[in-house]
């Protein structure tokens, strides 16, 4: 057993919260320590991988199967950690825990976008907008996030760059959601973490995708925009392939348990150390954070570290999406002669009706990129090849999708608990008891029906429409829920442990109830928040 020198503030993850925190605290004089499970990729790692855009084929290649699924691609990547080395077995037909095991973690396939919770999303919360709102401030002029200026009270405003400019595709969508004359109903320029400004460092280069890892870092992620302010600072540390085991505590007579320190394993030496720190944050994930503190049950924690009243692991949310893709025919035969951009350039947003009459709000994005295989003509399997390809060619700008996504509900038998198997390094991982609620099924279905008007209006075509609340949404919450009091939660509204006095988390799994909208924002804003509590506490 190998022991670490000591640090004020160890940070465990390096994605949105982690990455953030860790920025913020080295800023601040904060001795910190980064740990990250996984390796830092290679700088090439998304030029290698990112596909050239199909030009003379148009998507038509020796080996292309017929017919596709549209949206496969989006969660079939090498970068996804399976069964062997993440948090959870990935059993099929279950939950599907998406997690990546590297520097920047999901962020390296981050989509980028970047909105604002309501005052309304935040009306269960233990803080309100208004106390988040500077920290939203500070982290969107620091990622660098383009939209516009709307002033809809349900997505409020930030601090934008300009975005990229709509498509003919975009303003076909547009239209269509104005034709339907709804008053909650909006098709804006999307609000994304890129650099949209030409010419400066990091801009984008318009692939028409980022879910794939962006090749000249326009998309922003701690490993290209903020650890090189810190790396070379004698008050920070970052540690890759550095697996947390688990952490140790010590009881304090007549005040709450501290932590004292953080095991972890070296995956490439195989050695284990610990880490000795004045606080410990936990930004690992809303399934890989509950992994952590599962594990580190002792004589005094028999349910596990943060858990009194058996909260940990309770109330798993993920966004309930639909996804349905298209060919628009006013676009048929069409060329390109507009910036292709970063594919989801709109965000939509509207109320849904469902059978009893209430109404619930969604969000979601129009997509117009140029595909690697074009599924909008998936029917056109037994043709020759050569009339497949004059189609393609003929149909090949004018294929959309839009993903809609609605808000999450916090059910306490849907939960992460203990498993009974164990990843490559013998570390036990977790399980995914979830069940799709019927009020989420009526959501998707009055989804689905909202985006089948517009895309006919838009003038769609032959429709391929998937659903899904198993884990696809990629926006897990809940799980280490902020609440007033241990009874209903597992940290307070400074993301401290109720019952541990130097153990705080930060990542979706704080978020009591999960909104429509994307979280990750969110995140970010609330590890800015935390920056500056454990600056107080240091006395920085």
């Amino acid at each position: 057993m190998h022991t670490d020198f000591d640090c004020e503030v160890c940070v465990v993850g390096t994605g949105a919260g982690g990455g953030i925190l860790a920025h913020a605290l080295a800023q601040a004089g904060v001795n910190v320590i980064s740990l990250e499970q996984g390796p830092a990729l290679p700088k090439d790692q998304f030029t290698r991988v990112t596909p050239s855009l199909p030009r003379e084929s148009f998507g038509i290649g020796p080996n292309t199967s017929w017919p596709s699924d549209p949206h496969d691609n989006l969660f079939i990547h090498p970068l996804f950690a399976d069964g062997r080395h993440g948090a959870t077995a990935r059993s099929p037909g279950t939950f599907q825990h998406f997690q990546v095991l590297a520097l920047d973690g999901l962020q390296n396939l981050w989509n980028g976008v970047s909105v604002r919770f309501s005052p309304q999303d935040l009306a269960a919360w233990p803080v309100d907008y208004e106390t988040l709102a500077p920290h939203y401030s500070a982290v969107e002029r620091r990622i660098t996030v383009c939209g516009t200026r709307e002033g809809i009270p349900a997505l409020p405003d930030g601090e934008f760059i300009p975005p990229k400019p709509l498509r003919p595709a975009d303003q076909l969508i547009v239209d269509a959601v104005r034709r339907l004359d709804e008053p909650d109903a909006y098709a804006i320029p999307n609000r994304k973490a890129i650099n949209t400004i030409a010419g400066t460092p990091q801009s984008c280069i318009s692939t028409g995708i980022c879910t794939s890892g962006c090749s000249v870092h326009a998309v922003y992620k701690f490993s290209t925009r903020l650890l090189p302010e810190i790396a070379n600072r004698s008050n920070y540390q970052l540690r890759t392939g550095a697996k947390v085991l688990h952490l140790l505590t010590q009881p304090e007579e007549g005040s709450e348990s501290r932590i004292t320190g953080v095991e972890y394993l070296d995956t490439a030496t195989q050695t284990r150390h610990i880490i000795r720190a004045k606080y410990v944050v936990l930004a690992a994930g809303a399934v890989e954070t509950p992994r952590i503190l599962f594990n580190s049950a002792d004589e005094h924690h028999p349910g596990g570290l943060a858990n009194p009243h058996d909260q940990l692991g309770r109330r798993l949310q993920d966004n309930p999406k639909v996804v349905l893709s298209t060919s628009l025919y006013r676009l048929w035969g069409k060329q390109r002669d507009y910036d292709i951009g970063y594919g989801d350039l709109l965000i939509l947003m509207a109320n849904g009706s469902l059978p009893d009459g209430s109404r619930f709000p969604f969000i979601g994005h129009a997509i117009h990129g140029l595909p690697e295989v074009p599924h909008y003509a998936e029917a056109m399997g037994p043709l020759p090849a050569a009339v497949k390809k004059r189609l393609a060619r003929t149909m090949f700008h004018s294929y959309v999708t839009l993903g809609l996504f609605c808000a999450g509900e916090p059910e306490k038998k849907n939960r992460v608990r203990p498993g009974d198997t164990q990843d490559v390094h013998g570390a036990r991982q977790v399980a995914i008891d979830f069940t799709i609620p019927t009020s989420a099924h009526h959501q998707m279905d009055a989804m689905t029906a909202w985006g089948q008007r517009v895309l006919r209006s838009a003038s769609g075509t032959q429709y391929h429409i998937t659903r899904d609340n198993s884990g696809t949404g990629i926006h897990y919450a809940g799980t280490t829920a902020m609440s007033n009091d241990a009874r209903s939660g597992v940290v307070d509204a400074n993301l401290k442990a109720h019952d541990l006095d130097n153990l705080y988390i930060c990542d979706g799994g704080v978020i009591p109830v999960l909104p429509d909208k994307h979280l990750t924002l969110t995140i970010m804003a609330l590890a800015d928040r935390l920056s500056g509590h454990l600056a107080k506490r240091l006395g920085k």
